[in-house]
């Protein structure tokens, strides 16, 4: 059975390579391509946006750009269809760092067979299809059900947040499969941690919805204890910077005070902070933890750099499901869950939650708690 025609847009910088990549897709029997051909960065991705075609082949060296740049660029502004990146090299995890930056899939040059080619670009189609369908479903039984507008509101980003750490996974183990195929290395090994930390990332959404969950059902539990304050900063602090290499995150003063609380919990708290501070500030290069403490409470502010925060939605931004946008008016991910999960844990603390912030001069979230407040409700 003949396919429809498949139009393929190709950005490649190498004219030889165009024509290999013609005469290699001209070759497979049973489908029919039609290349549009892009030589650089600019004019690439203006006709990206034109969504004329139904896949991307990009090359990964582009002039004084790389296809690395390009296919951030372009998920960045919405782009939605499949990708694959081509390169001429092998290894320095390329492959993985095309992943990450939004790839369907990545093929080396000198595996440019054509039934392998061929595979690739119709497994990519369809499992954009797929998911894009999925999408509409799942939309249209929401809608269906007008009962609950918040949880229509809150299934929804549950979907969208799902899909990009589950379609990684898929990825690296298409990829780690055929590693394991053609020859055991330690890149295998770094995949399968590539894979772990995906994985993280999808087990803390799900941690954040059952938190929400137990909060408003009234269930949330805390496991209270007598505990150095400053020596939890300080892990936190170092576990949260291994997760960005862009930020450096200084502390500033301490508290020397044992706190009696849910160690875990709290640390929960500034991990959330930082981690905002991270997702919004993504292009400054310092975020700041400020301590400060008296005989009564401890004091911590987090700062950051980024675009700041309009007078008008500091209200908000502690409500659950509220999400701000980023500096550029682009997406952030997340539930918006965060931070409605602070103001809850540092008020069962008896404690205090706020922000302070400029639009163009940063933020600081602050939050308060008092040193043992069971001496409070002894009061």
């Amino acid at each position: 059975m003949t396919m429809p025609p498949i139009t393929v847009l190709l950005v490649e910088d190498d004219e030889e390579d165009v024509i290999l990549l013609q005469r290699v897709l001209a070759k497979i029997q049973h489908a029919h391509y039609h290349v549009l051909w892009e030589q650089g960065f600019e004019s690439g991705l203006a006709h990206m946006a034109q969504c004329d075609h139904d896949i991307t082949l990009l090359d990964y060296r582009l002039g004084t750009h790389s296809g690395i740049e390009l296919l951030k660029e372009a998920r960045r502004t919405g782009y939605a269809l499949p990708i694959i990146m081509l390169t001429g090299l092998g290894g320095a995890d390329i492959d993985i760092l095309a992943l990450q930056a939004g790839a369907d899939d990545y093929i080396t040059k000198d595996m440019l067979q054509g039934e392998l080619l061929h595979r690739l670009i119709r497994y990519a189609i369809e499992r954009r299809k797929a998911e894009q369908e999925r999408e509409i479903l799942m939309r249209e039984q929401i809608m269906r059900d007008a009962r609950d507008a918040k949880r229509n509101e809150f299934i929804s980003m549950v979907v969208h947040e799902l899909k990009t750490p589950l379609s990684s996974i898929k990825g690296y183990a298409q990829l780690l499969d055929r590693r394991f195929r053609r020859a055991g290395d330690e890149q295998s090994a770094r995949m399968v941690a590539r894979m772990d930390s995906q994985a993280e990332r999808l087990n803390t959404l799900v941690n954040d919805l059952l938190d929400v969950s137990r909060i408003e059902g009234g269930k949330l539990q805390l496991r209270e204890s007598l505990f150095d304050f400053d020596a939890l900063v300080r892990d936190v602090i170092e576990s949260v910077q291994l997760t960005t290499e862009r930020q450096t995150i200084d502390q500033i003063g301490e508290t020397q005070k044992m706190l009696w609380g849910d160690r875990e919990r709290i640390g929960q708290v500034i991990t959330n902070l930082l981690t905002n501070a991270i997702k919004y500030a993504p292009l400054t290069d310092k975020i700041l933890v400020i301590l400060h403490a008296d005989a009564q409470e401890v004091k911590v502010c987090v700062q950051d750099f980024g675009p700041g925060i309009p007078k008008t939605l500091q209200q908000s931004v502690f409500e659950a499901f509220y999400r701000i946008e980023g500096s550029g008016g682009e997406f952030v991910s997340g539930l918006g869950l965060g931070l409605a999960i602070v103001a809850d844990l540092v008020k069962r603390h008896h404690g205090r939650v706020w922000v302070e912030s400029e639009e163009g001069r940063g933020a600081i979230f602050c939050f308060t708690l008092p040193i043992d407040h069971r001496e409070l409700a002894d009061g």
